[in-house]
């Protein structure tokens, strides 16, 4: 069952009719922690299915055209839930950004099981992406709830990605 406890209504009492998942939940959902029950939110959901595609991707190279397919439409999907439930546009593609975040959770939770040393500069670097990008989302959701911030996570994504 979702429950709410964003760091938005933390920070911004009185509700908006849009609730988003912060960045807590996305990672669970993306570790497979939460997302999986049909009462479970929404967005959550299509983000722990936006990880397994990108582990399936990273398993099975060879489909790449498929899983973009299934990316894109899981993109939609959020970016269709959030305009149905805001008052006001997004910024960007709030889809974009899960997804973007799912691909950098799925590549270094995949370096740290793999590296011969954990210490690994790559390691660091791709952790540290996976944070600044969670670190984002809240500026992202208090933009698309109407408050002060910018998502800066996609010019972190095209630089590292």
């Amino acid at each position: 069952m979702y429950v709410s406890h964003t760091d938005a209504g933390d920070l911004w009492p009185g509700g908006n009719a849009l609730t988003l998942p912060d960045w807590h939940e996305l990672l669970a959902a993306f570790c497979g922690h939460i997302g999986d029950q049909p009462d479970d939110h929404p967005v959550t959901r299509w983000a722990h299915a936006l990880a397994l595609v990108h582990l399936t991707a990273r398993e099975q190279p060879l489909r790449d055209d498929e899983f973009d397919w299934d990316r894109a439409e899981l993109v939609a999907r959020i970016d269709d839930w959030v305009a149905r439930h805001s008052d006001r546009p997004a910024p960007t593609s709030l889809g974009g950004a899960i997804d973007g975040m799912a691909a950098a959770q799925v590549r270094a939770t995949w370096l740290l099981r793999n590296a011969d040393d954990v210490a690994d500069d790559e390691v660091h670097a791709a952790w540290f992406l996976l944070a600044s990008l969670a670190d984002g989302w809240t500026d992202l959701v208090a933009e698309t709830l109407g408050h002060a911030g910018a998502w800066r996570g996609r010019s972190l994504l095209d630089d590292a990605l």
